[in-house]
């Protein structure tokens, strides 16, 4: 059973624009026998049997499966480009084949598990409104909007975007704690969680950390939004 490195779906995309372009080289073999460019068209599919083959060996765990891939698309069995062309012609049929089999394979291959401390674990919204600019590099930025994304949800639920504003007049309220004994003190610790990012979301230079251009430190700010948003998905206002 094959073994992912990568999400199915990736792969699919993947593996689907390979097939694309090896049919393009397809319609292009008989351009290159009309014209006597079999050498032309022997180096274009060997080029993109080379990147086929590092694409498969990204995406999966066993490297035979782009051993397999590469012995399939063999662009070498000949003298001269013009008597090799045939059988290459003929193998890179089989390798685009071979391509759409993996395809129609992949839903019994096994994915990877989610790394639960990945960037991708982040709650939806921090993640698709900070994870190109953390990508990027720009670590202040992705802060500062996530942030400003915890602030609005504030806003959203209770008119107010300070914690202590919307747990204080705003009367926010969040679903979550493990007894009711404790709920007083679960109420309490999220109210301070927002309150810490208000005060880590400075005015004036936008954060309060001088370190926030480390890429570990600004994730684990990323971190604590994604934390906050995940609480707030909890939140109400209670009717009066």
């Amino acid at each position: 059973m094959a073994t992912l490195l990568v999400p199915r779906q990736e792969v699919r995309q993947a593996l689907e624009a390979c097939i694309r372009a090896g049919k393009g080289l397809t319609a292009k073999a008989e351009r290159a026998e009309a014209t006597g460019g079999h050498g032309d068209w022997l180096e274009l599919v060997a080029k993109w049997r080379d990147e086929t083959e590092a694409q498969l060996n990204r995406f999966y765990e066993d490297s035979e499966v782009g051993r397999v891939f590469a012995s399939l698309s063999e662009t070498t069995k000949g003298p001269t480009p013009a008597l090799a062309f045939p059988v290459a012609k003929t193998y890179h049929g089989f390798a685009v084949s071979h391509l759409q089999s993996l395809i129609d394979r992949l839903e019994l291959a096994v994915e990877p598990l989610q790394d639960a401390t990945a960037i991708e674990s982040l709650h939806p919204e921090i993640l698709s409104k900070c994870r190109k600019l953390y990508e990027s590099g720009d670590y202040a930025e992705a802060v500062e909007k996530s942030f400003k994304i915890v602030r609005d949800r504030l806003r959203a639920l209770t008119t107010y975007e300070t914690g202590s504003e919307a747990f204080g007049k705003g009367k926010l309220y969040i679903d979550g704690s493990a007894a009711p004994h404790v709920d007083r003190d679960f109420q309490e610790a999220v109210k301070f969680l927002t309150m810490a990012i208000d005060r880590f979301r400075n005015e004036k230079s936008h954060t309060a950390d001088g370190n926030i251009s480390d890429p570990i430190r600004a994730y684990e700010y990323l971190r604590l939004s994604s934390l906050a948003m995940h609480l707030l998905d909890g939140g109400k206002v209670p009717s009066p």
